[in-house]
C-alpha cells in the first residue's frame, strides 16, 4: 500500500500522520521521515488540522480512518471509544468492554488500546483502570504522556479526574 507521511509538531513532541487514499492509516509519536508522496494528501491534511485543534482544545473535522488492518473486535472497541469517553472524560477497561458488548474482556480491551494506530484521534489515553489509576500507555513517554493528555482534556471542565500512577 502506498502512503503519504507528514510530521506534526505538538507540545509532547513530533507526531506523524500516515495516510493512504482510503484514509488515515496511523497517527503516532515518531521521528519517521516525511515523504513527498501525494498519496492520501487530503486525509493527511485533515488529520494534521485535527491534531492541531486537539492541542488547542478546539473542534475540527474528524479524518476518515483506514480500518483495513483491524480485527472485528478492534473495530468494535476502537469504534465506540470516542462516543463512550468523549473529550475530558474517562472510562475503565472493564466498562469499555461492557459498552462493546464483550463483558469480561477488559484484558482484550487493553490489548486493543495498546495496538491503537490512531493516537489522540481514537482516544485510548481516556481508558483507565477501574481503581482510577491511569494504567499503561504505549505512546511517547508512556504513562507521563497519558497523564498529561488527561490533564489537558480535563483542565477547565470542572472534572474531578483522579489520576494515579
Amino acid at each position: 500500500m502506498e502512503v503519504g507521511i507528514r510530521a506534526i509538531d505538538t507540545p509532547l513532541g513530533r507526531m506523524v500522520v500516515v495516510a493512504s487514499d482510503e484514509g488515515v492509516v496511523r497517527i503516532g509519536w515518531s521521528e519517521e521521515a516525511e515523504n513527498e508522496s501525494k498519496v492520501g494528501g487530503h486525509h493527511v491534511e485533515t488529520a494534521r488540522k485535527w491534531v492541531s485543534a486537539f492541542f488547542q482544545r478546539r473542534d475540527a473535522p474528524v479524518p476518515v480512518l483506514d480500518r483495513g488492518s483491524l480485527t472485528a473486535f478492534q473495530r468494535k472497541v476502537l469504534g465506540i471509544l470516542p462516543d463512550v469517553a468523549p473529550f475530558g472524560e474517562v472510562i475503565s477497561y472493564g466498562n469499555l468492554a461492557l459498552a462493546a458488548g464483550c463483558e469480561n474482556s477488559s484484558r482484550a480491551v487493553g490489548s486493543a488500546m495498546a495496538g491503537n494506530p490512531w493516537a489522540l484521534l481514537v482516544p485510548c489515553h481516556r481508558v483507565i483502570r477501574k481503581n482510577g489509576a491511569i494504567g499503561n500507555y504505549s505512546g511517547c513517554r508512556g504513562p507521563e504522556t497519558k497523564s498529561w493528555l488527561l490533564e489537558h482534556e480535563s483542565a477547565g471542565l470542572g472534572n474531578d479526574l483522579r489520576i494515579e500512577g
